[in-house]
């Protein structure tokens, strides 16, 4: 039987962080997102978006159980980086599919153009919208791209009982957004060879906090970890 959820807020990244708040709560084991045109309007200053959850029918195979993440756990084993999760082309390509089908609903729904371009990775893949024409997909310092990630992100897991390796972009957002957060986090890196106190970066996503990791590993005499829960989870970098 399926579910309609209908979020609400006086933003577009209102009523989507409102979305993810509520799948994140379903009590269903698997699920599948659509969103279901047209479903976002904008009344009386208020946003509105519909989804549509479909349960996913249980097949004979054993799914393993997802690992459950400690609100202070370091790095290994929790970034796609650290996994011993293996994953193949099939798997990555399985989920771009599903990005793919919510992200064009959600552009139908906007009644926005746009095109996906897709990338697979060894170890993720990214999905970026292009071609839109305005910065609706991004909003406000990122945040409406980063509840759309974190909705996807809480799909895909649902649906297929593992880490999502997905990274949503738009108009090639994340990669300026990457590129200042690596200069942030070489003045931390400095920062700590300095003064030998550990240095806290801001939240960032996995894909991110994996960028970070690997220059801190380049540097002799530190180490980094990551700390907090998703969305919040972020980089501490410190002395060894």
């Amino acid at each position: 039987m399926s579910r309609i959820i209908n979020a609400t807020g006086s933003t577009l990244e209102e009523s989507l962080a409102a979305a993810v708040a509520e799948i994140v709560s379903c009590d269903l084991e698997k699920v599948t997102l659509k969103v279901e045109a047209p479903g976002v309007d904008d009344v009386a200053g208020e946003h509105r978006l519909t989804l549509r959850i479909h349960p996913v029918v249980e097949e004979a195979a054993q799914v393993a159980e997802p690992v459950a993440e400690s609100s202070s756990r370091p790095s290994d084993g929790d970034d796609p980086e650290d996994s011993d999760t293996t994953v193949t082309i099939e798997d990555l390509e399985e989920e771009a599919d599903a990005a793919a089908d919510f992200l064009e609903g959600l552009l139908d729904a906007l009644d926005l153009p746009g095109d996906l371009r897709i990338k697979v990775h060894p170890d993720h893949v990214e999905l970026e919208v292009i071609e839109i024409g305005s910065g609706a997909l991004i909003g406000r310092r990122g945040q409406t791209l980063e509840a759309i990630q974190e909705l996807v992100r809480c799909s895909l897991q649902r649906q297929f009982q593992r880490r999502a390796r997905v990274k949503i972009d738009a108009e090639g957002y994340r990669s300026r957004r990457l590129e200042k957060l690596i200069e942030k986090a070489e003045e931390a890196i400095d920062a700590v060879l300095d003064t030998g106190e550990a240095e806290r970066l801001e939240p960032m996503d996995v894909f991110e906090r994996k960028a970070v990791h690997q220059l801190v590993a380049e540097i002799d005499g530190l180490e980094s970890r990551s700390q907090g829960r998703e969305p919040a989870r972020r980089v501490i970098i410190e002395a060894v």
